[in-house]
């Protein structure tokens, strides 16, 4: 018996942390990405062997009205991982991907609308919370629709 009570309090527990948990899950597509890639690669904040160094045009910065990316000729993979670093969004993307260059100036309010623009022309999986920490995104390559 004790171990029945013990299996409906761990049961009742799950089922209200999982009721509590806020995620909102969201896929786009868009056709103006490249050909599939098999490989995918985690971004992880690791010194690549590529050092970008951050220049007056290329920037993060978080201010009271909100964030503010401005890049030039930089590439996307780079940027993502200096966003990693900052809020802890786990970002997942192929190696091709991650070498596009962008030419991009964003302001907005909070990180999830930032990094939304910042990917708006990727088609992606997002996985967002309400602890940027434990979001996700995966940008994947996908082939133009006819």
């Amino acid at each position: 018996m004790k171990r029945f009570a013990s299996y409906i309090i761990g049961v009742a527990m799950t089922l209200t942390l999982f009721d509590s948990a806020d995620a909102e899950l969201a896929f786009r597509s868009n056709s103006k990405v490249l050909l599939p890639n098999p490989t995918s690669v985690a971004i992880t904040p690791k010194p690549s062997a590529t050092i970008y160094q951050p220049t007056s045009k290329n920037s993060i910065n978080t201010t009271s009205k909100g964030i503010q990316l401005h890049f030039r000729e930089y590439p996307l993979g780079e940027i993502l991982k200096n966003i990693q670093e900052e809020t802890g969004i786990f970002f997942s993307l192929s190696p091709q991907i991650a070498k596009n260059l962008i030419n991009i100036d964003i302001e907005a309010k909070h990180w999830k609308s930032s990094v939304q623009k910042l990917i708006a022309d990727y088609s992606r999986i997002e996985l967002w919370t309400n602890q940027t920490k434990t979001s996700q995104i995966w940008l994947v390559e996908s082939t133009p629709y006819n």
